[in-house]
């Protein structure tokens, strides 16, 4: 399972020299965190030792539930040890809210770069 999809929200990756995570449609479950992080552990599984790039500029809108799961997949990218690029929306209002506060977290980070597109 390369792939995501649940109700709105739909994942792809990209395999390659570098990795693509493209997030499309809208994430809106009430619960994500028991969707998502199992599917992140999957990918962690599948990019060990190749670089990632997370794309969330399709991503029309993501509830605030959406959030801890992104979290907990930038940590384990981080303590793996995989070099990733997160891009957003700098365009979108509510894009540019959510991923200033991601950037926050991740200036400690030495492997995750958050960067407005």
């Amino acid at each position: 399972m390369s792939n995501f999809k649940d109700n709105n929200l739909e994942i792809i990756l990209e395999e390659g020299a570098k990795n693509i995570l493209s997030w499309y449609g809208k994430s809106e479950a009430r619960d994500p965190s028991s969707l998502l992080i199992p599917y992140f552990k999957e990918i962690l599984n599948k990019i060990k030792g190749k670089e990632l790039i997370i794309k969330f500029e399709q991503l029309k809108y993501m509830n605030s539930s959406t959030v801890p799961p992104i979290i907990q997949l930038i940590k384990d990218l981080e303590d793996s040890g995989i070099d990733s690029t997160i891009t957003y929306d700098k365009n979108s209002k509510w894009q540019l809210a959510s991923f200033k506060a991601l950037d926050t977290i991740v200036r400690a980070m030495k492997h995750i770069t958050v960067v407005g597109v």
